[in-house]
């Protein structure tokens, strides 16, 4: 007996741990967090913030030293050098070399007369040779800054789009959220809708039964609970959309059960609305910090241009073992490297006016997108003093609806009222309800997006 309490005991706690991690519940800091760490589009973003940032670092290396070792070494057939040095050659060098042989050979005889030497002079057969080389730039048009200069702004813009990419995913998140939050807030609103429909079957029924109503009655009710079957479906199906879409968005595994999303009140809080945009500056948006270095970016381009024409000076050493002729010899040089581009002019001029038009159209651009961060802005505070409205307006609406049904369902209970009109009411009050949680839900998605826009 007791082993079975035991059992039993157990089998509550893990039933009741199960029915938790199933029912985690979601809030929207929560989902925005787990978009920060897992959104595909987010991650993105921060590995071109990384790969900025090495690109970087390979442009600090062009300050140093190039180094550069190289090697070679060749084994021939026959010999490189193979001459006769008794025919075959002319001038000077030929008459000093048959005048040694024959000097040779007469010395070589008065000691042996058998003694003969060849005339063939043979050389290299095989070498080797081995090379180490150094060349500091010094001067170099001003190319190198300005690359090392390019790539700062690169991280700069990497961070920028990081910014950007993470704001607009965030405000994605966010209406998913709050979208998902508002089907499932209707489908408890259509639950409620299905409670007084069955309330009011059981009074209709009850005048069936006395003889006070006909048929029709309880047929109308029927038919509108079809109607809400309808709907419901509906809400199911758009629900489990939803819940895919904010998994997808968040990083999330979606595994098919319904989403727990935080408790939402039945009365929205308004905070104290912004100022008004006109008096909020637009140099803090990420968007018109991008347009100004993509400004400074083409002045760059123009700067890198103009040093390709100017002199290049570097200065090197060179130090190298070399063996062609079975002995080891090193060397060591110093040189110094000027380059000074003399055609290179006339192409480079109309690269120049290019960058010029380039930076003009950069400068135009900047000038247009900043009227048109204004107009958003404009755009943002209009949406989110509307959804305010529209909440308060909608507010009042529901109520009045819940209070023309109670009029209603008690005009219809004591029999001065017909089942059109209460179904009527119903259907009035469904609608006010879902009108308020559209404007709740707009009105916390407009509220979130001013307050990113306009940090």
């Amino acid at each position: 007996m007791r082993n079975k309490a035991y059992i039993l005991f157990v089998l509550c706690l893990f039933v009741a741990a199960f029915g938790h991690a199933q029912s985690e519940v979601l809030t929207l800091d929560s989902c925005l967090n787990s978009a920060r760490q897992r959104n595909c589009t987010i991650r993105s973003a921060q590995l071109e913030v990384l790969i900025a940032r090495e690109v970087k670092k390979q442009m600090l290396w062009k300050y140093f030293p190039q180094i550069s070792a190289e090697g070679f070494g060749f084994y021939a057939a026959n010999h490189i050098v193979d001459v006769d040095v008794t025919k075959g050659l002319e001038g000077s060098t030929s008459d000093f070399l048959k005048e040694a042989f024959e000097l040779l050979t007469v010395i070589g005889q008065a000691g042996d007369p058998n003694f003969k030497l060849s005339s063939q002079v043979k050389m290299v057969k095989w070498g080797v040779s081995a090379q180490l080389r150094a060349v500091q730039p010094l001067f170099w048009g001003g190319q190198i800054v300005n690359a090392n200069r390019l790539a700062k702004l690169g991280i700069s813009a990497a961070e920028l789009k990081q910014e950007v990419s993470e704001r607009d995913v965030l405000q994605e998140v966010t209406e998913t959220y709050w979208m998902l939050a508002g089907l499932q807030k209707k489908q408890a609103i259509l639950d409620k809708s299905f409670e007084l429909l069955d309330s009011v079957a059981h009074v209709a029924d009850i005048a069936f039964n006395n003889g006070l109503v006909t048929g029709n009655d309880l047929m109308r009710v029927q038919l509108k609970k079809n109607e809400l079957k309808t709907k419901s479906v509906q809400l199911t199906n758009g629900i489990r959309l939803a819940s895919r879409l904010l998994c997808h968005q968040i990083g999330q595994p979606y595994e098919g059960q319904e989403l727990v999303l935080d408790t939402i009140p039945e009365r929205e809080t308004i905070n104290e609305l912004p100022q008004d945009p006109a008096s909020i500056s637009i140099d803090g948006r990420p968007e018109a910090k991008l347009l100004d270095l993509n400004l400074k970016y083409n002045r760059l381009m123009k700067k890198l241009t103009i040093g390709e024409t100017l002199p290049h000076l570097g200065i090197g050493a060179s130090g190298g073992l070399t063996n062609f002729f079975e002995r080891n010899k090193v060397n060591v040089i110093g040189f110094a490297h000027l380059s000074i581009p003399l055609t290179a002019w006339g192409e480079t001029s109309h690269k120049i006016k290019q960058h010029n038009f380039q930076i003009q159209q950069a400068q135009m651009m900047l000038d247009n997108y900043r009227e048109k961060l204004d107009l958003q802005n404009r755009q943002v505070y209009d949406q989110l003093t509307e959804s305010v409205k529209l909440m308060d307006e909608h507010r009042s609406g529901r109520d009045l609806a819940n209070e023309n049904y109670r009029v209603s369902y008690m005009n219809y209970k004591a029999g001065v009222g017909t089942m059109t009109e209460l179904l009527e009411a119903e259907m009035l009050l469904l609608m006010a309800e879902n009108a308020y949680t559209d404007a709740c839900m707009s009105y916390r998605v407009a509220a979130r997006k001013f307050k990113e826009y306009n940090k």
